[in-house]
């Protein structure tokens, strides 16, 4: 979505709510209406090697680009896949450099957000 859109959305909404029932239930109800509350829960990804965190980051992509910065830098001439710690969940992925496991995770990490009133 575009700002533009979440603009135009935000805008609705407010028209909505002008003359109408202003309570934080109905305010809620106008921005689901309105595509404006995310619907899946935040993610963070966190990159490490062996037990040291490498960071958190914003996307899988970065946080295999941390890992695989000083993967290369240790093994240059290796082959470097990404391979999921269990088939059967993408949670969590390790590094093999020439199909041995080096240390390197990334994991997907639920972010819980509060809100205080």
């Amino acid at each position: 979505m575009t700002q533009q859109h979440i603009t135009h959305a935000a805008e609705l909404v407010v028209q909505a709510m002008l003359g109408t029932d202003p309570t934080p239930a109905a305010i809620v109800q106008a921005l689901a209406a309105a595509g404006l509350l995310r619907t899946t829960p935040l993610e963070v990804y966190r990159a490490s090697w062996d037990d040291d965190s490498l960071g958190l980051y914003v996307s899988r992509d970065a946080a295999r680009a941390r890992c695989l910065l000083d993967a290369a830098a240790a093994r240059p001439e290796s082959q470097l896949a990404w391979h999921p710690v269990t088939e059967d969940d993408m949670d969590e992925e390790y590094l093999a450099a020439d199909g041995q496991n080096v240390e390197y995770y990334v994991t997907t990490v639920p972010v819980r957000l509060t809100g205080e009133f």
